[in-house]
Protein backbone atom coordinates (compact mmCIF):
# COMPACT_ATOMS: atom_id res chain seq x y z
CA UNK A 1 0.00 0.00 0.00
CA UNK A 2 1.43 3.20 -0.68
CA UNK A 3 1.61 6.16 1.45
CA UNK A 4 -1.09 8.54 0.09
CA UNK A 5 -3.34 4.56 0.04
CA UNK A 6 -2.45 4.17 4.00
CA UNK A 7 -3.39 7.79 4.49
CA UNK A 8 -7.01 7.55 3.16
CA UNK A 9 -7.15 4.69 5.18
CA UNK A 10 -6.12 6.38 8.02
CA UNK A 11 -8.43 9.45 7.72
CA UNK A 12 -11.13 6.73 7.26
CA UNK A 13 -10.33 5.59 10.82
CA UNK A 14 -10.66 9.70 11.92
CA UNK A 15 -14.34 9.65 10.46
CA UNK A 16 -15.99 7.41 13.08
CA UNK A 17 -14.58 9.81 15.70
CA UNK A 18 -15.39 12.93 14.24
CA UNK A 19 -18.00 15.21 15.51
CA UNK A 20 -17.52 16.97 12.12
CA UNK A 21 -16.50 14.78 9.60
CA UNK A 22 -16.17 17.33 6.57
CA UNK A 23 -12.83 18.30 6.64
CA UNK A 24 -11.75 14.81 6.46
CA UNK A 25 -14.27 14.16 3.08
CA UNK A 26 -12.20 17.06 1.52
CA UNK A 27 -8.74 15.72 2.07
CA UNK A 28 -10.23 12.10 1.04
CA UNK A 29 -11.77 13.32 -2.25
CA UNK A 30 -8.48 14.94 -3.38
CA UNK A 31 -6.17 12.60 -2.37
CA UNK A 32 -4.64 9.92 -5.36
CA UNK A 33 -7.93 9.95 -7.20
CA UNK A 34 -10.75 9.60 -4.49
CA UNK A 35 -11.13 5.82 -3.66
CA UNK A 36 -9.80 4.67 -0.09
CA UNK A 37 -10.13 1.24 1.34
CA UNK A 38 -11.35 1.38 4.77
CA UNK A 39 -10.01 -1.49 7.30
CA UNK A 40 -12.93 -1.05 9.91
CA UNK A 41 -15.96 -1.34 7.37
CA UNK A 42 -13.72 -3.60 4.84
CA UNK A 43 -14.84 -1.69 1.67
CA UNK A 44 -13.97 0.86 -0.80
CA UNK A 45 -15.56 4.93 -0.08
CA UNK A 46 -15.24 6.61 -3.71
CA UNK A 47 -15.78 10.26 -3.13
CA UNK A 48 -15.86 11.94 -6.32
CA UNK A 49 -19.57 13.08 -7.74
CA UNK A 50 -18.03 11.78 -11.05
CA UNK A 51 -17.34 8.02 -9.35
CA UNK A 52 -20.77 7.94 -7.26
CA UNK A 53 -22.67 8.67 -10.67
CA UNK A 54 -21.07 6.24 -12.80
CA UNK A 55 -22.03 3.85 -9.99
CA UNK A 56 -25.26 4.49 -9.58
CA UNK A 57 -26.14 3.86 -13.77
CA UNK A 58 -23.61 0.79 -13.22
CA UNK A 59 -26.05 -2.01 -11.25
CA UNK A 60 -24.64 -4.78 -12.87
CA UNK A 61 -21.13 -3.96 -11.82
CA UNK A 62 -22.36 -2.37 -8.60
CA UNK A 63 -24.92 -4.16 -7.17
CA UNK A 64 -27.64 -3.64 -3.89
CA UNK A 65 -27.87 -6.97 -3.41
CA UNK A 66 -26.42 -7.01 0.55
CA UNK A 67 -28.30 -10.03 1.47
CA UNK A 68 -25.30 -12.31 2.54
CA UNK A 69 -25.66 -12.49 6.50
CA UNK A 70 -22.43 -12.52 7.04
CA UNK A 71 -21.40 -9.63 4.90
CA UNK A 72 -20.08 -6.30 5.84
CA UNK A 73 -23.21 -4.53 5.57
CA UNK A 74 -26.02 -6.83 6.32
CA UNK A 75 -24.74 -8.81 8.50
CA UNK A 76 -27.25 -10.76 11.21
CA UNK A 77 -26.58 -14.41 12.64
CA UNK A 78 -29.46 -16.40 10.67
CA UNK A 79 -29.16 -19.00 13.46
CA UNK A 80 -31.08 -16.24 15.96
CA UNK A 81 -34.91 -16.78 15.39
CA UNK A 82 -35.28 -12.89 16.03
CA UNK A 83 -32.46 -12.15 14.29
CA UNK A 84 -33.21 -13.97 11.23
CA UNK A 85 -36.62 -12.60 11.14
CA UNK A 86 -35.57 -9.34 10.82
CA UNK A 87 -32.58 -10.66 8.16
CA UNK A 88 -35.27 -11.64 5.74
CA UNK A 89 -37.01 -8.24 5.86
CA UNK A 90 -34.28 -5.97 5.90
CA UNK A 91 -32.41 -8.32 2.17
CA UNK A 92 -35.54 -6.91 0.69
CA UNK A 93 -35.19 -3.25 1.28
CA UNK A 94 -36.31 -1.62 -2.08
CA UNK A 95 -32.64 0.17 -2.44
CA UNK A 96 -31.38 -3.46 -1.87
CA UNK A 97 -33.00 -5.48 -4.56
CA UNK A 98 -31.72 -5.30 -8.49
CA UNK A 99 -33.78 -6.00 -11.77
CA UNK A 100 -35.89 -7.85 -12.30
CA UNK A 101 -37.23 -7.83 -8.68
CA UNK A 102 -36.34 -4.20 -8.00
CA UNK A 103 -38.55 -3.37 -11.24
CA UNK A 104 -41.33 -5.51 -9.86
CA UNK A 105 -41.68 -4.27 -5.98
CA UNK A 106 -40.63 -0.14 -7.41
CA UNK A 107 -44.30 -0.67 -9.45
CA UNK A 108 -45.97 -1.16 -6.40
CA UNK A 109 -45.19 2.25 -4.93
CA UNK A 110 -45.72 3.54 -8.61
CA UNK A 111 -48.80 5.65 -7.36
CA UNK A 112 -47.77 6.71 -3.97
CA UNK A 113 -45.53 9.66 -4.89
CA UNK A 114 -46.79 11.12 -8.08
CA UNK A 115 -47.28 14.38 -8.08
CA UNK A 116 -51.22 14.17 -7.46
CA UNK A 117 -49.97 12.11 -3.93
CA UNK A 118 -48.36 14.93 -2.96
CA UNK A 119 -51.56 17.44 -3.12
CA UNK A 120 -53.01 14.67 -1.00
CA UNK A 121 -50.15 14.46 1.37
CA UNK A 122 -49.29 18.29 1.43
CA UNK A 123 -52.57 18.60 3.95
CA UNK A 124 -51.62 16.25 6.03
CA UNK A 125 -48.38 17.85 6.28
CA UNK A 126 -49.53 21.18 6.84
CA UNK A 127 -52.10 20.05 9.55
CA UNK A 128 -49.71 18.17 11.58
CA UNK A 129 -46.84 21.15 11.60
CA UNK A 130 -50.11 23.91 12.15
CA UNK A 131 -50.72 21.70 15.20
CA UNK A 132 -47.27 21.40 16.16
CA UNK A 133 -46.65 24.83 16.25
CA UNK A 134 -49.63 25.88 18.20
CA UNK A 135 -48.25 24.77 21.26
CA UNK A 136 -45.46 27.49 21.02
CA UNK A 137 -45.60 31.44 21.59
CA UNK A 138 -43.14 34.66 20.86
CA UNK A 139 -40.19 34.11 23.07
CA UNK A 140 -40.64 30.17 23.86
CA UNK A 141 -37.11 28.26 23.94
CA UNK A 142 -37.39 24.96 22.56
CA UNK A 143 -35.68 21.91 21.20
CA UNK A 144 -36.21 22.12 17.94
CA UNK A 145 -34.88 18.39 16.94
CA UNK A 146 -37.06 16.94 19.90
CA UNK A 147 -40.63 18.85 19.56
CA UNK A 148 -40.36 19.53 15.58
CA UNK A 149 -38.05 17.97 13.24
CA UNK A 150 -38.19 14.85 14.80
CA UNK A 151 -41.97 14.96 15.24
CA UNK A 152 -43.01 16.16 11.92
CA UNK A 153 -41.45 13.54 10.13
CA UNK A 154 -43.05 10.52 12.26
CA UNK A 155 -46.28 11.84 12.54
CA UNK A 156 -45.86 12.29 8.77
CA UNK A 157 -44.89 9.07 7.57
CA UNK A 158 -46.92 6.97 10.24
CA UNK A 159 -50.22 8.70 9.16
CA UNK A 160 -49.57 8.17 5.55
CA UNK A 161 -48.86 4.20 6.41
CA UNK A 162 -51.95 4.13 8.25
CA UNK A 163 -50.46 3.61 11.53
CA UNK A 164 -53.03 4.75 14.54
CA UNK A 165 -51.86 7.57 16.11
CA UNK A 166 -51.41 6.11 19.42
CA UNK A 167 -49.12 4.39 18.23
CA UNK A 168 -46.64 7.03 16.74
CA UNK A 169 -44.28 7.69 20.04
CA UNK A 170 -43.27 4.15 19.79
CA UNK A 171 -41.76 4.11 16.49
CA UNK A 172 -39.22 7.07 17.60
CA UNK A 173 -37.47 3.89 19.06
CA UNK A 174 -37.76 1.04 16.58
CA UNK A 175 -36.84 3.60 13.33
CA UNK A 176 -33.40 4.62 15.26
CA UNK A 177 -33.08 0.68 15.78
CA UNK A 178 -33.62 -0.04 11.66
CA UNK A 179 -31.11 2.90 11.07
CA UNK A 180 -28.34 1.88 13.52
CA UNK A 181 -29.01 -2.32 11.59
CA UNK A 182 -27.32 0.25 8.59
CA UNK A 183 -24.48 1.82 10.05
CA UNK A 184 -21.54 -0.82 9.44
CA UNK A 185 -20.12 0.41 12.70
CA UNK A 186 -22.64 -0.93 14.52
CA UNK A 187 -21.20 -4.36 15.82
CA UNK A 188 -21.04 -7.16 18.69
CA UNK A 189 -23.48 -7.16 21.23
CA UNK A 190 -24.80 -3.76 20.63
CA UNK A 191 -25.83 -5.23 16.86
CA UNK A 192 -28.01 -8.02 18.45
CA UNK A 193 -29.54 -5.52 20.15
CA UNK A 194 -30.40 -3.01 17.64
CA UNK A 195 -31.67 -6.15 15.41
CA UNK A 196 -33.83 -7.46 18.53
CA UNK A 197 -35.15 -3.93 18.56
CA UNK A 198 -35.86 -3.42 14.77
CA UNK A 199 -37.85 -7.35 14.65
CA UNK A 200 -40.31 -5.35 16.90
CA UNK A 201 -40.99 -2.98 13.63
CA UNK A 202 -41.40 -5.79 11.50
CA UNK A 203 -43.63 -7.60 13.84
CA UNK A 204 -46.00 -4.07 14.59
CA UNK A 205 -45.90 -3.89 10.23
CA UNK A 206 -47.02 -7.53 9.55
CA UNK A 207 -50.25 -7.28 12.33
CA UNK A 208 -51.00 -3.93 10.20
CA UNK A 209 -50.35 -5.58 6.74
CA UNK A 210 -52.94 -8.50 7.99
CA UNK A 211 -55.32 -5.82 9.14
CA UNK A 212 -55.30 -4.02 5.71
CA UNK A 213 -55.04 -7.10 3.75
CA UNK A 214 -58.57 -7.84 5.24
CA UNK A 215 -60.06 -4.41 5.62
CA UNK A 216 -58.22 -2.12 2.90
CA UNK A 217 -58.11 1.51 3.97
CA UNK A 218 -56.95 5.12 2.38
CA UNK A 219 -53.27 4.78 3.63
CA UNK A 220 -50.09 3.44 1.79
CA UNK A 221 -49.79 0.16 3.69
CA UNK A 222 -53.05 -0.65 2.02
CA UNK A 223 -51.75 0.24 -1.75
CA UNK A 224 -48.45 -1.65 -0.81
CA UNK A 225 -49.92 -5.23 0.34
CA UNK A 226 -53.20 -4.95 -2.20
CA UNK A 227 -51.72 -3.39 -5.59
CA UNK A 228 -51.23 -5.99 -8.00
CA UNK A 229 -47.71 -6.23 -9.89
CA UNK A 230 -47.04 -9.29 -11.41
CA UNK A 231 -50.11 -11.71 -13.18
CA UNK A 232 -52.46 -9.64 -11.04
CA UNK A 233 -50.94 -10.78 -7.79
CA UNK A 234 -49.66 -8.23 -5.31
CA UNK A 235 -45.83 -8.72 -3.25
CA UNK A 236 -45.57 -11.44 -1.77
CA UNK A 237 -46.19 -10.73 2.39
CA UNK A 238 -42.08 -10.23 3.43
CA UNK A 239 -41.41 -7.96 0.72
CA UNK A 240 -44.70 -6.00 1.03
CA UNK A 241 -43.74 -5.65 5.08
CA UNK A 242 -39.86 -4.92 3.97
CA UNK A 243 -40.83 -1.72 2.14
CA UNK A 244 -43.45 -0.34 4.77
CA UNK A 245 -40.57 -0.75 7.20
CA UNK A 246 -37.75 0.54 4.69
CA UNK A 247 -40.15 3.77 3.72
CA UNK A 248 -41.46 4.53 7.73
CA UNK A 249 -37.52 4.38 8.44
CA UNK A 250 -36.44 6.80 5.40
CA UNK A 251 -39.28 8.85 5.56
CA UNK A 252 -38.64 9.30 9.24
CA UNK A 253 -35.05 9.59 9.35
CA UNK A 254 -34.47 11.92 6.21
CA UNK A 255 -36.63 14.55 6.87
CA UNK A 256 -35.86 14.37 10.76
CA UNK A 257 -32.28 15.57 9.81
CA UNK A 258 -33.14 17.05 6.99
CA UNK A 259 -35.38 19.89 9.07
CA UNK A 260 -32.74 20.26 11.54
CA UNK A 261 -29.36 20.50 9.42
CA UNK A 262 -31.50 23.30 7.45
CA UNK A 263 -32.66 25.17 10.87
CA UNK A 264 -28.66 24.93 12.39
CA UNK A 265 -27.76 26.22 9.17
CA UNK A 266 -29.96 29.28 9.04
CA UNK A 267 -29.62 29.45 12.56
CA UNK A 268 -25.53 30.61 11.59
CA UNK A 269 -26.62 32.59 8.70
CA UNK A 270 -29.17 35.21 10.29
CA UNK A 271 -29.21 37.32 7.59
CA UNK A 272 -30.08 34.73 4.95
CA UNK A 273 -32.79 33.66 7.40
CA UNK A 274 -34.24 37.11 7.44
CA UNK A 275 -34.22 36.89 3.34
CA UNK A 276 -36.10 33.79 3.60
CA UNK A 277 -38.28 34.92 6.13
CA UNK A 278 -39.15 37.90 3.93
CA UNK A 279 -39.58 35.76 1.09
CA UNK A 280 -41.07 32.42 1.74
CA UNK A 281 -40.45 31.62 -2.22
CA UNK A 282 -37.15 31.02 -1.40
CA UNK A 283 -37.75 27.88 1.29
CA UNK A 284 -37.87 25.67 -1.83
CA UNK A 285 -34.21 26.45 -2.89
CA UNK A 286 -33.16 26.71 0.32
CA UNK A 287 -34.02 23.14 1.40
CA UNK A 288 -32.62 22.36 -2.19
CA UNK A 289 -29.40 23.57 -1.49
CA UNK A 290 -29.86 21.80 2.51
CA UNK A 291 -29.80 18.64 0.62
CA UNK A 292 -26.49 19.52 -1.06
CA UNK A 293 -24.72 20.91 2.23
CA UNK A 294 -25.49 18.68 4.95
CA UNK A 295 -27.48 15.61 3.30
CA UNK A 296 -29.42 13.47 5.34
CA UNK A 297 -27.47 10.43 4.71
CA UNK A 298 -23.61 10.37 4.56
CA UNK A 299 -23.25 7.02 2.14
CA UNK A 300 -24.55 4.61 0.23
CA UNK A 301 -23.91 0.84 0.26
CA UNK A 302 -23.06 -1.30 -3.31
CA UNK A 303 -21.12 -4.72 -3.74
CA UNK A 304 -18.71 -5.09 -6.53
CA UNK A 305 -20.08 -8.15 -8.69
CA UNK A 306 -16.86 -8.51 -10.72
CA UNK A 307 -12.95 -7.35 -11.01
CA UNK A 308 -12.41 -3.88 -12.58
CA UNK A 309 -10.43 -0.86 -11.78
CA UNK A 310 -11.95 2.53 -10.44
CA UNK A 311 -10.01 5.36 -9.19
CA UNK A 312 -6.60 3.60 -9.69
CA UNK A 313 -7.88 0.90 -7.16
CA UNK A 314 -7.95 -2.32 -7.92
CA UNK A 315 -11.48 -3.66 -6.70
CA UNK A 316 -12.14 -7.48 -6.27
CA UNK A 317 -16.07 -8.71 -6.75
CA UNK A 318 -17.73 -9.02 -3.16
CA UNK A 319 -16.23 -5.94 -2.14
CA UNK A 320 -18.23 -3.78 -0.60
CA UNK A 321 -18.91 -0.58 -1.66
CA UNK A 322 -19.70 3.17 0.66
CA UNK A 323 -20.26 5.79 -2.25
CA UNK A 324 -19.63 8.62 0.25
CA UNK A 325 -22.79 11.23 -0.55
CA UNK A 326 -21.46 14.13 1.61
CA UNK A 327 -17.68 14.51 -0.09
CA UNK A 328 -19.59 14.10 -3.81
CA UNK A 329 -21.59 16.89 -2.96
CA UNK A 330 -18.93 19.37 -2.51
CA UNK A 331 -16.67 18.31 -5.37
CA UNK A 332 -15.39 21.37 -6.96
CA UNK A 333 -15.42 19.59 -10.02
CA UNK A 334 -19.33 19.56 -10.17
CA UNK A 335 -20.28 22.55 -8.17
CA UNK A 336 -18.96 26.25 -8.49
CA UNK A 337 -17.74 27.48 -4.60
CA UNK A 338 -18.57 24.11 -3.24
CA UNK A 339 -17.61 24.83 0.50
CA UNK A 340 -20.52 28.10 0.24
CA UNK A 341 -24.05 27.63 1.04
CA UNK A 342 -25.36 29.02 -1.69
CA UNK A 343 -29.42 28.79 -2.54
CA UNK A 344 -28.96 30.58 -5.58
CA UNK A 345 -26.84 28.26 -6.97
CA UNK A 346 -27.31 27.01 -10.36
CA UNK A 347 -26.21 23.60 -10.29
CA UNK A 348 -29.08 21.31 -8.32
CA UNK A 349 -27.86 17.85 -9.42
CA UNK A 350 -26.38 16.49 -5.85
CA UNK A 351 -26.88 13.33 -4.75
CA UNK A 352 -28.37 13.15 -1.73
CA UNK A 353 -31.12 10.71 -3.03
CA UNK A 354 -29.10 8.82 -5.03
CA UNK A 355 -28.60 8.06 -8.86
CA UNK A 356 -29.58 5.78 -11.16
CA UNK A 357 -32.45 3.32 -10.23
CA UNK A 358 -31.75 3.64 -6.98
CA UNK A 359 -33.14 7.30 -6.95
CA UNK A 360 -34.63 7.45 -3.72
CA UNK A 361 -38.72 6.97 -4.51
CA UNK A 362 -39.71 8.63 -1.67
CA UNK A 363 -38.15 12.01 -2.69
CA UNK A 364 -40.72 14.06 -3.58
CA UNK A 365 -42.68 13.45 0.08
CA UNK A 366 -39.28 14.26 1.83
CA UNK A 367 -38.81 17.68 -0.49
CA UNK A 368 -42.22 18.68 0.34
CA UNK A 369 -42.52 17.74 4.24
CA UNK A 370 -39.01 19.87 3.95
CA UNK A 371 -40.76 23.41 2.38
CA UNK A 372 -43.73 22.57 3.81
CA UNK A 373 -42.09 22.75 7.43
CA UNK A 374 -39.67 25.28 6.89
CA UNK A 375 -42.73 27.40 5.37
CA UNK A 376 -44.51 27.17 7.93
CA UNK A 377 -42.04 27.36 11.17
CA UNK A 378 -40.84 30.73 9.42
CA UNK A 379 -44.09 32.17 8.36
CA UNK A 380 -44.68 31.61 12.13
CA UNK A 381 -41.89 32.86 13.57
CA UNK A 382 -39.45 34.75 11.43
CA UNK A 383 -36.99 35.71 13.83
CA UNK A 384 -35.09 32.22 15.37
CA UNK A 385 -31.94 32.11 17.66
CA UNK A 386 -29.98 29.70 19.38
CA UNK A 387 -31.15 28.81 22.66
CA UNK A 388 -29.65 29.41 25.97
CA UNK A 389 -28.48 25.67 26.30
CA UNK A 390 -25.41 24.34 23.63
CA UNK A 391 -25.95 22.36 20.38
CA UNK A 392 -25.18 18.75 20.65
CA UNK A 393 -24.15 16.53 17.03
CA UNK A 394 -25.83 13.30 16.41
CA UNK A 395 -23.05 10.84 17.08
CA UNK A 396 -24.96 7.73 17.30
CA UNK A 397 -24.82 6.93 13.62
CA UNK A 398 -22.22 8.20 11.61
CA UNK A 399 -24.20 7.96 8.44
CA UNK A 400 -27.30 9.84 9.38
CA UNK A 401 -25.29 13.46 10.79
CA UNK A 402 -26.90 15.71 12.35
CA UNK A 403 -28.12 17.41 15.34
CA UNK A 404 -28.92 15.45 18.25
CA UNK A 405 -30.20 18.92 20.02
CA UNK A 406 -30.73 21.71 18.57
CA UNK A 407 -32.24 24.70 21.55
CA UNK A 408 -33.79 27.53 19.44
CA UNK A 409 -35.59 30.70 21.06
CA UNK A 410 -38.52 31.48 18.92
CA UNK A 411 -39.44 35.17 18.05
CA UNK A 412 -42.34 36.85 15.56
Amino acid sequence: MSDSAARGTRLLSEVLSSQDPYPIYEELRELDEGVHWSEEFQGWFPSRAADLRRIGENSKVYSGDLSDPKGTLNRYDPSDPRQNDYGEISSRFLFFLEPPEHTVVRSALRHAFTPRAMLGWRTVVERIVDGLLAEFSHGDETDFVETLSTKIPIEVICTILGVPSEDFPMFVAMTDAVMLTLDPAIQGEKRVEVLYRAAEMVDYMNELADLRQKDPKDDLISQIVNTPVQDGKPLDRKTAVSQAVILLVAGNDTTNSLLGNTMGILLDRPELQRRVAEDLSLVSPLIEESLRYAPPFQFETRKATQDHILGGREIKAGDAFFPLIAAANRDPREFDNPLEFDIDRENKRHLSFSHGIHFCVGAPLARMEGIVGMTKVLERFPHICDGSAPRRPRVDNINARGWKNLPVALHE
